[in-house]
Protein backbone atom coordinates (compact mmCIF):
# COMPACT_ATOMS: atom_id res chain seq x y z
CA UNK A 1 0.00 0.00 0.00
CA UNK A 2 1.15 3.53 -0.73
CA UNK A 3 2.54 5.36 2.29
CA UNK A 4 -0.19 7.78 3.41
CA UNK A 5 1.87 9.29 6.23
CA UNK A 6 2.45 12.49 4.19
CA UNK A 7 -1.27 12.96 3.59
CA UNK A 8 -2.71 15.87 5.59
CA UNK A 9 -6.18 16.12 4.06
CA UNK A 10 -8.72 13.90 2.34
CA UNK A 11 -11.05 15.05 -0.44
CA UNK A 12 -14.15 12.91 -0.96
CA UNK A 13 -16.43 12.58 -3.88
CA UNK A 14 -19.92 12.65 -2.37
CA UNK A 15 -22.61 10.80 -4.32
CA UNK A 16 -21.83 7.10 -4.51
CA UNK A 17 -19.02 7.49 -1.98
CA UNK A 18 -20.69 8.91 1.13
CA UNK A 19 -24.34 9.30 0.05
CA UNK A 20 -26.15 6.30 -1.39
CA UNK A 21 -27.38 7.44 -4.80
CA UNK A 22 -29.18 4.14 -5.39
CA UNK A 23 -31.47 4.80 -2.42
CA UNK A 24 -33.53 6.94 -4.78
CA UNK A 25 -34.63 3.72 -6.50
CA UNK A 26 -37.27 3.01 -3.84
CA UNK A 27 -38.87 6.42 -4.34
CA UNK A 28 -38.97 5.91 -8.11
CA UNK A 29 -40.41 2.43 -7.63
CA UNK A 30 -43.36 3.93 -5.78
CA UNK A 31 -44.37 5.68 -9.01
CA UNK A 32 -43.05 3.19 -11.57
CA UNK A 33 -42.97 -0.25 -9.94
CA UNK A 34 -40.05 -2.38 -11.05
CA UNK A 35 -38.19 0.50 -12.74
CA UNK A 36 -36.54 2.20 -9.76
CA UNK A 37 -33.16 0.47 -9.72
CA UNK A 38 -32.66 0.66 -13.49
CA UNK A 39 -33.77 4.30 -13.60
CA UNK A 40 -31.48 5.42 -10.77
CA UNK A 41 -28.49 3.53 -12.19
CA UNK A 42 -28.96 4.89 -15.72
CA UNK A 43 -29.56 8.44 -14.45
CA UNK A 44 -26.30 8.44 -12.51
CA UNK A 45 -24.43 6.90 -15.45
CA UNK A 46 -25.89 9.45 -17.87
CA UNK A 47 -24.75 12.32 -15.68
CA UNK A 48 -21.22 10.91 -15.86
CA UNK A 49 -21.49 10.46 -19.61
CA UNK A 50 -22.59 14.06 -20.12
CA UNK A 51 -19.68 15.25 -17.99
CA UNK A 52 -17.32 13.36 -20.30
CA UNK A 53 -19.02 14.72 -23.39
CA UNK A 54 -19.12 18.32 -22.27
CA UNK A 55 -15.50 18.15 -21.19
CA UNK A 56 -14.39 16.82 -24.56
CA UNK A 57 -16.52 19.37 -26.39
CA UNK A 58 -15.09 22.16 -24.20
CA UNK A 59 -18.60 23.34 -23.42
CA UNK A 60 -20.23 23.99 -20.07
CA UNK A 61 -23.73 23.93 -18.65
CA UNK A 62 -24.66 24.25 -14.99
CA UNK A 63 -24.97 21.18 -12.79
CA UNK A 64 -28.72 21.72 -12.58
CA UNK A 65 -29.00 21.85 -16.38
CA UNK A 66 -26.85 18.74 -16.75
CA UNK A 67 -28.91 16.86 -14.17
CA UNK A 68 -32.18 17.75 -15.90
CA UNK A 69 -30.81 16.82 -19.33
CA UNK A 70 -29.71 13.45 -17.96
CA UNK A 71 -33.10 12.90 -16.34
CA UNK A 72 -34.93 13.69 -19.57
CA UNK A 73 -32.68 11.28 -21.47
CA UNK A 74 -33.50 8.44 -19.08
CA UNK A 75 -37.23 9.12 -19.30
CA UNK A 76 -37.06 9.02 -23.10
CA UNK A 77 -34.86 5.93 -23.13
CA UNK A 78 -37.15 4.02 -20.75
CA UNK A 79 -40.38 5.34 -22.26
CA UNK A 80 -41.60 6.94 -19.03
CA UNK A 81 -43.63 10.15 -18.79
CA UNK A 82 -42.72 12.24 -15.75
CA UNK A 83 -44.08 15.67 -14.89
CA UNK A 84 -41.71 18.56 -14.27
CA UNK A 85 -42.93 18.70 -10.67
CA UNK A 86 -42.07 15.05 -10.03
CA UNK A 87 -38.74 15.47 -11.82
CA UNK A 88 -37.87 18.38 -9.54
CA UNK A 89 -38.92 16.34 -6.51
CA UNK A 90 -36.54 13.52 -7.47
CA UNK A 91 -33.71 15.94 -8.16
CA UNK A 92 -34.28 17.54 -4.76
CA UNK A 93 -34.04 14.05 -3.28
CA UNK A 94 -30.25 14.39 -3.56
CA UNK A 95 -30.44 16.56 -0.45
CA UNK A 96 -32.08 13.81 1.60
CA UNK A 97 -30.38 10.67 0.36
CA UNK A 98 -29.15 8.52 3.23
CA UNK A 99 -25.44 8.19 3.76
CA UNK A 100 -23.96 4.70 3.91
CA UNK A 101 -24.50 3.20 7.34
CA UNK A 102 -20.84 3.21 8.37
CA UNK A 103 -20.18 6.76 7.18
CA UNK A 104 -20.84 8.83 10.36
CA UNK A 105 -18.59 6.76 12.63
CA UNK A 106 -15.87 6.32 10.00
CA UNK A 107 -15.83 10.04 9.13
CA UNK A 108 -15.53 10.94 12.83
CA UNK A 109 -12.47 8.70 13.08
CA UNK A 110 -10.90 10.13 9.92
CA UNK A 111 -11.62 13.74 10.94
CA UNK A 112 -9.59 13.21 14.13
CA UNK A 113 -6.45 12.81 12.00
CA UNK A 114 -7.13 14.48 8.63
CA UNK A 115 -8.81 17.64 7.40
CA UNK A 116 -11.83 16.40 5.41
CA UNK A 117 -13.30 18.05 2.31
CA UNK A 118 -15.79 17.24 -0.40
CA UNK A 119 -14.60 17.73 -3.99
CA UNK A 120 -17.56 17.33 -6.31
CA UNK A 121 -19.13 18.61 -9.50
CA UNK A 122 -22.51 19.01 -7.81
CA UNK A 123 -23.99 22.26 -6.54
CA UNK A 124 -22.53 22.94 -3.06
CA UNK A 125 -25.83 23.82 -1.35
CA UNK A 126 -27.25 20.39 -2.24
CA UNK A 127 -24.31 18.59 -0.65
CA UNK A 128 -24.30 20.88 2.39
CA UNK A 129 -28.02 20.26 2.94
CA UNK A 130 -27.47 16.51 2.54
CA UNK A 131 -24.62 16.62 5.07
CA UNK A 132 -26.79 18.55 7.53
CA UNK A 133 -29.68 16.11 7.11
CA UNK A 134 -27.33 13.17 7.69
CA UNK A 135 -25.61 14.78 10.69
CA UNK A 136 -22.11 14.65 9.18
CA UNK A 137 -21.48 18.33 8.34
CA UNK A 138 -19.28 18.81 11.41
CA UNK A 139 -16.62 16.49 10.03
CA UNK A 140 -15.89 18.55 6.92
CA UNK A 141 -13.86 21.75 6.55
CA UNK A 142 -15.51 22.73 3.25
CA UNK A 143 -17.51 21.60 0.24
CA UNK A 144 -15.62 22.40 -2.96
CA UNK A 145 -17.37 22.30 -6.31
CA UNK A 146 -15.70 22.37 -9.71
CA UNK A 147 -18.86 23.88 -11.22
CA UNK A 148 -17.96 27.59 -10.78
CA UNK A 149 -14.73 26.90 -12.68
CA UNK A 150 -16.65 25.32 -15.58
CA UNK A 151 -14.65 22.10 -15.51
CA UNK A 152 -15.72 18.47 -15.20
CA UNK A 153 -14.24 15.35 -13.72
CA UNK A 154 -12.27 13.37 -14.77
CA UNK A 155 -10.46 16.29 -16.43
CA UNK A 156 -7.28 17.35 -14.66
CA UNK A 157 -8.58 20.89 -14.13
CA UNK A 158 -11.37 19.63 -11.85
CA UNK A 159 -8.87 17.98 -9.50
CA UNK A 160 -6.60 21.01 -9.64
CA UNK A 161 -9.48 23.06 -8.19
CA UNK A 162 -9.41 20.92 -5.06
CA UNK A 163 -5.67 21.20 -4.54
CA UNK A 164 -5.69 24.95 -5.13
CA UNK A 165 -8.61 25.60 -2.77
CA UNK A 166 -7.26 23.37 0.01
CA UNK A 167 -3.72 24.69 -0.38
CA UNK A 168 -1.58 21.59 0.05
CA UNK A 169 0.91 19.75 -2.13
CA UNK A 170 -0.59 17.09 -4.39
CA UNK A 171 1.04 14.27 -2.41
CA UNK A 172 -0.51 15.67 0.78
CA UNK A 173 -4.10 15.41 -0.44
CA UNK A 174 -5.68 11.97 -0.63
CA UNK A 175 -8.69 11.57 -2.89
CA UNK A 176 -11.53 9.16 -2.05
CA UNK A 177 -14.24 7.98 -4.43
CA UNK A 178 -16.64 5.11 -4.93
CA UNK A 179 -16.62 5.74 -8.68
CA UNK A 180 -13.96 4.09 -10.82
CA UNK A 181 -13.74 6.88 -13.42
CA UNK A 182 -13.28 9.45 -10.64
CA UNK A 183 -10.55 7.67 -8.72
CA UNK A 184 -8.66 7.00 -11.96
CA UNK A 185 -8.96 10.67 -12.93
CA UNK A 186 -7.60 11.70 -9.54
CA UNK A 187 -4.72 9.21 -9.85
CA UNK A 188 -3.92 10.65 -13.25
CA UNK A 189 -3.68 14.10 -11.66
CA UNK A 190 -1.25 12.74 -9.08
CA UNK A 191 -3.31 12.39 -5.90
CA UNK A 192 -2.83 9.42 -3.58
CA UNK A 193 -6.13 7.66 -4.21
CA UNK A 194 -8.55 5.43 -2.32
CA UNK A 195 -11.28 3.53 -4.15
CA UNK A 196 -14.31 2.59 -2.04
CA UNK A 197 -15.34 -0.47 -4.03
CA UNK A 198 -18.65 -1.28 -2.38
CA UNK A 199 -20.17 -3.51 -5.04
CA UNK A 200 -17.20 -5.43 -6.44
CA UNK A 201 -17.34 -3.44 -9.67
CA UNK A 202 -14.58 -3.59 -12.27
CA UNK A 203 -11.87 -0.96 -12.46
CA UNK A 204 -11.42 1.07 -15.63
CA UNK A 205 -8.24 -0.38 -17.16
CA UNK A 206 -6.63 2.80 -18.43
CA UNK A 207 -3.11 2.50 -17.07
CA UNK A 208 -3.89 3.98 -13.65
CA UNK A 209 -4.72 2.18 -10.42
CA UNK A 210 -5.88 3.40 -7.01
CA UNK A 211 -3.32 3.26 -4.22
CA UNK A 212 -5.76 1.67 -1.80
CA UNK A 213 -8.94 -0.34 -2.42
CA UNK A 214 -11.45 -0.83 0.40
CA UNK A 215 -14.99 -2.15 0.73
CA UNK A 216 -16.33 0.72 2.83
CA UNK A 217 -15.28 3.77 4.85
CA UNK A 218 -14.73 1.76 8.03
CA UNK A 219 -12.18 -0.41 6.26
CA UNK A 220 -10.57 2.75 4.93
CA UNK A 221 -10.32 4.29 8.42
CA UNK A 222 -8.71 1.11 9.72
CA UNK A 223 -6.22 0.98 6.83
CA UNK A 224 -5.19 4.58 7.52
CA UNK A 225 -4.69 3.86 11.21
CA UNK A 226 -7.49 5.97 12.62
Amino acid sequence: MTDFTRVKALAFDYYGTIADKQALAAEIDDRFPGHGAAFAKLWFAQIQRYCFQMGQMERHITWDELTIASFNFVCADMGLKVSDALRDQWIEADTRLPVYSEAPEALARLAARFDLYVLSMATPWMIEKSQANAGIAEYFKDVISAEPYKVYKPGRAAYEVGQRKIGVAVEELGFVSGNSFDVIGAANYGYPTIWVRRHGQALDELGQEPDLVVKNLTEMAEALGT
